[in-house]
């Protein structure tokens, strides 16, 4: 989905670099989100 909408945004490149920008954010925010919003956690790591 990320990548649908980027790429329609900024193009193919731009859509990789917000893809792999978000991606690398949801790895890293994945042991906060599992503390503080377990929910989140959930959806984000693996189950």
């Amino acid at each position: 989905m990320v990548w649908t909408v980027a790429t329609k945004r900024v193009g193919p490149v731009g859509g990789l670099v917000v893809t792999a920008i978000v991606v690398g954010g949801l790895v890293y925010l994945k042991p906060w989100l599992a503390e503080n919003a377990p929910v989140v956690g959930r959806l984000v790591g693996d189950t």
